[in-house]
């Protein structure tokens, strides 16, 4: 995300949340609209991950390749790309540069 650029929060969580062996860091974060969402940092590497419920990322910087489990096709992530994860579902995300993203259920 560009320096000029801004999610419209009206408050964010003071304790971040460490996964992954320390690669993944997220915390809470109310937007302007007053919806909830996890601010999450992700950084290079390859993760297979799932979904319990049906998620939306929205990627506000970095680049990652997405690969739904089954699926043939990749999905490349970019800033600006949204894209909802299934509930339920296994997927591959491979990490080029680290991932800032908002995810949302």
């Amino acid at each position: 995300m560009a320096p000029d650029q801004h999610v419209p929060a009206t408050a964010l969580g003071t304790t971040s949340r460490i996964s992954l062996d320390g690669r993944r860091s997220e915390r809470s974060v109310i937007l302007a609209d007053g919806s909830m969402h996890s601010l999450t940092l992700l950084h290079p590497g390859v993760y297979t991950l799932s979904s319990e419920v049906a998620e939306t990322i929205r990627v506000l910087s970095g680049m990652a390749y997405y690969h739904a489990e089954g699926a043939n096709d990749v999905q490349e992530l970019h800033a600006g790309d949204s894209m909802v994860i299934p509930a339920n579902q296994s997927y591959r995300l491979e990490v080029v540069e680290p991932l800032d993203y908002l995810l949302s259920s």
